[in-house]
């Protein structure tokens, strides 16, 4: 004879107890059986993500490679400083091959290239396969050049300068401004004096002008002048005029440079250029 309790028989506190028994038993179940396959799930997407960003990264690697190590075929006479990192040729060579195209000559073959690059040849066989040379010109099709027609410097106007390749505004302003103060150049030499103006700048301008007419210079004697009018010379400061003067005072007659040897301001060069101005008589 069965004498359990049946369900209904139970009390309601009971009853409540065993369905919130099963509720729980069944939430246990499906966790255990749905949290191995969640995991699964999760451990495979980020699997997924690791091995996508290592593809990523190899190819970013791949690209940086390609752009550092290719390169791409060129003229070499018009070679940079970038091309010339990656080929592995110094930066003198750069300024050899720049020279030689300023002069007006090209590079059509490798052994020019070569020369001056200054290469081995283990390493015109390694930079050959970039090289792309120019057709040499035919003297048939070469056309003649034009002979320029060169201009007086001590009248040039400032357009004219800025026609020379590395003169702009600011370096013709500057040889006017000096011309203007000195009354004309006399040598060549004092284009040195400009401030910031390259030697490779003047020998282009030289290609444009000419010195052939100067101005007539009147020394003036160092021995009579004053302060104020020594400092009004291009060559000269308030400083180095009042030096000169207390020099001359001391002295009470000046008779030639070596008088004022005790002046470090007046070296060699600026001696020079004062003698085309100054005298002792």
């Amino acid at each position: 004879m069965n004498t359990s309790p049946k369900f209904l028989s139970l009390t309601k506190a009971q009853r409540k107890g065993m369905i919130w028994t099963l509720i729980l038993f069944l939430l246990a179940h499906l966790a255990i059986v749905l949290y191995p396959k969640n995991t699964q799930k999760a451990s495979g997407f980020l699997q997924h993500d690791s091995i996508a960003q290592l593809q990523i990264d190899a190819l970013a690697v791949k690209n940086q490679n390609n752009i550092k190590d290719t390169i791409y075929p060129f003229n070499p006479n018009y070679i940079t400083e970038f091309k010339a990192y990656q080929l592995g040729i110094s930066i003198d060579a750069v300024y050899r091959i720049r020279a030689y195209r300023d002069a007006g000559n090209y590079i059509t073959t490798q052994k020019r290239f070569q020369q001056l690059a200054q290469l081995s040849e283990e390493e015109l066989v390694r930079i050959s396969p970039h090289l792309k040379l120019p057709k040499p010109i035919s003297p048939k099709t070469q056309r003649p050049k034009k002979k320029r027609i060169k201009k007086q410097l001590n009248t040039a106007s400032a357009t004219d300068l800025q026609q020379v390749y590395g003169i702009g505004e600011v370096f013709a302003n500057r040889i006017i401004s000096a011309r203007d103060k000195l009354g004309g150049f006399v040598v060549k030499d004092q284009l040195h004096d400009i401030w910031g103006l390259s030697p490779e700048t003047q020998q282009r301008l030289w290609e444009y002008f000419v010195l052939d007419s100067i101005p007539i210079i009147r020394k003036q004697n160092i021995n009579n002048l004053t302060i104020a009018q020594l400092a009004q010379h291009y060559y000269v400061s308030t400083s180095l005029a009042s030096r000169i003067v207390a020099v001359r005072t001391q002295k009470e007659h000046l008779s030639s440079w070596n008088d004022l040897a005790t002046i470090q301001q007046l070296d060699s060069v600026k001696k020079a250029r004062l003698s085309l101005y100054l005298s002792f008589n």
